[in-house]
């Protein structure tokens, strides 16, 4: 799901969600991080 990260490129959320969900997948969608 989305979380509380801005970005410009799906690598900046790669961080951030492997943080919240243990998976470092993850799309930057409308300048917010999206995880799956």
């Amino acid at each position: 799901g989305l979380i509380d990260v801005k970005c410009y490129a799906s690598r900046e959320c790669w961080e951030p969600c492997r943080k919240v969900t243990g998976s470092g997948q993850a799309k930057c969608q409308n300048n917010q991080c999206r995880c799956y």
